[in-house]
């Protein structure tokens, strides 16, 4: 009778060390896949919790600016002409810093500058502050003087640069404003 020794010569198939040896290595490496698994879906988790983070502080700094406008503000001396006064002020606690207005060019918008205070020359607006305060001169026998367009820039605390264009409409049936989204800009 043969042994079963015989059979499996340990120089071609290795001892019970051997074996015992592959079998651990391949149940560590099982269990590693499986946790280096599982750490990347957690980096993930983390990688998704911090754009949502980023994102609420970027609103919570973000100052957002609110537009009236009237033309019983300021009289001018001809009576075919208006004069209409935007004020812009900040709804949030969030202050607005390097305050840019950009006035559209064109033959019938027409910004006049009319000083008043400390204002005319202020870059930023908190909330609270007095109004920044914004003239055009309306000719009542030019139709398309009605229509004005402008744009604010300008940045929050993070110096994230912020850009929202405004038009307005000041015609005999009454006066609309109407601003858009604030959008992101690089420099």
């Amino acid at each position: 009778m043969l042994s079963l020794i015989g059979f499996f010569p340990a120089e071609v198939l290795g001892t019970v060390p051997d074996w015992l040896m592959v079998i651990v290595t391949t149940v560590t490496a099982y269990y590693l896949y499986h946790t280096l698994k599982s750490q990347r879906e957690v980096q993930q988790l983390q990688s998704e919790l911090f754009k949502i983070e980023s994102i609420r502080f970027k609103e919570s700094i973000k100052p957002v600016l609110k537009y009236n406008a009237s033309d019983k503000i300021m009289k001018p001396g001809e009576v075919d002409k208006k004069i209409l006064t935007i004020e812009v002020t900040n709804e949030t606690n969030s202050s607005a810093l390097n305050i840019l207005k950009t006035v559209a060019e064109n033959d019938h918008t027409h910004q006049i500058f009319i000083p008043i205070g400390f204002s005319d020359i202020r870059k930023f607006l908190t909330k609270g502050d007095s109004p920044l305060l914004f003239h055009f001169l309306i000719d009542l026998n030019n139709p398309a003087s009605d229509h004005i367009n402008f744009a604010m820039q300008y940045q929050d605390i993070a110096g994230t640069s912020y850009k929202q264009r405004v038009f307005c409409v000041c015609d005999n049936v009454g006066i609309e404003v109407h601003p858009s989204l604030p959008e992101i800009i690089s420099l």
